[in-house]
């Protein structure tokens, strides 16, 4: 664990982040100077300054704490857009520069009103155009969508899937979204129509982007709990119950123990997961989607645990734990559904058990 970083990303998050994460939920502010402090400090994309893909996800760990907009808006920026760039991309250093300092914003497309998990329904099109791949169509529930500079999307060409890149042109219609949760985060719909486009590659580029992106998600997930327990745990300190403090109350206690003990287990699934994902990305696939399904299911059960010890003020707004009690809710949707993760998993259940058989031998 690279502690420095990490120690840096969460001094940045308590100073600058936490102060402004009122602002962003109620205004739907969308914190674009963030953005950029973030990139000068080479925190806005981790993996570009060369940490791990571990050490990553602990940062998106820390700013969930006291934000998920924010959280979720550096993992759209870094690995649902630059990271796959920057796998699979050619001749594309400055743009990916510019997205890891924060100086171009970038979206991730692939929703649609007609189709959100169900790919294969897919009305976007590419086609080939004198040499020149144009894409058209609708996409939904887009991330950054209202202020990106670039979008990565993926649009059905006359034979397959592919991932293009579409630079800001006049050629994209915007219409922001109002979200229960995860606000100023600049969700949109938007509309391509015709707009020029370069190949960056397959559905191979999609899933790569789909398969860290589950992983950070789940890290906002187990950040998002992390935040809402420290809150509650504090609260719980000081408030008084039946002539005692509320922590003294042995009910409560159990409610915090039962809460650490998952968090902590999904925290160990969470670095097996960042291993076996930079050994071979595609190989994880079956314990990315476990893991996104736990940690999704674990953090909002301990966020809501977080609500029923706070009580009233739980359900406040103004209150982290409220917050992340709207926030969380995406996580068990975005980037992959439950029912998608357990569809995932179903497909490779004889190789599960196999290989948890022989770790027991």
């Amino acid at each position: 664990m690279d502690r420095v970083l990490i120690s840096s990303v969460q001094d940045f998050a308590r100073k600058e982040i936490q102060v402004l994460a009122e602002k962003i939920d109620r205004e739907d502010y969308y914190p674009r100077h963030l953005i950029t402090k973030m990139g000068d400090l080479g925190i806005l994309d981790p993996l570009y300054s060369g940490a791990s893909v571990y050490d990553s996800m602990l940062c998106l760990e820390e700013i969930a704490k006291v934000s998920g907009s924010v959280a979720l808006i550096q993992d759209v920026q870094g690995e649902l857009v630059n990271s796959p760039l920057r796998t699979f991309g050619h001749d594309l250093d400055d743009l990916i520069d510019d997205l890891a300092k924060g100086k171009k914003i970038g979206s991730f497309a692939l929703s649609e009103p007609c189709c959100g998990s169900d790919t294969r329904s897919m009305k976007t099109r590419a086609e080939k155009v004198s040499g020149v791949w144009r894409v058209s169509g609708e996409k939904m529930w887009i991330t950054q969508g209202m202020y990106a500079d670039v979008f990565l999307v993926a649009a059905k060409t006359s034979e397959k899937i592919g991932t293009f890149l579409v630079r800001e042109q006049d050629c994209v219609e915007r219409e922001k979204i109002e979200v229960s949760g995860n606000r100023g985060t600049g969700t949109a719909k938007i509309r391509l129509n015709e707009c020029e486009a370069d190949l960056i590659g397959g559905w191979q580029v999609t899933k790569y982007a789909l398969s860290i992106g589950r992983i950070a998600i789940s890290a906002i997930a187990i950040g998002l709990a992390l935040g809402a327990t420290e809150e509650a745990y504090g609260w719980a300190e000081e408030r008084t119950a039946f002539g005692k403090k509320l922590l003294e109350h042995e009910g409560v206690q159990w409610m915090f123990s039962d809460s650490i003990a998952d968090l902590e287990s999904v925290k160990s699934l969470l670095d097996v997961t960042c291993k076996a994902f930079e050994n071979n990305w595609e190989m994880a696939e079956p314990l990315i989607a476990a893991l996104k399904l736990v940690s999704s299911k674990i953090a909002n059960n301990v966020v809501d645990r977080m609500v029923q010890i706070m009580g009233g003020m739980g359900y406040a707004k103004s209150t982290r734990t409220e917050r992340a009690y709207r926030d969380v809710r995406l996580t068990r949707i975005g980037e992959g559904t439950d029912e998608v993760q357990r569809l995932i998993l179903s497909r490779h259940l004889r190789e599960m058990i196999n290989n948890t058989y022989n770790a027991i031998e």
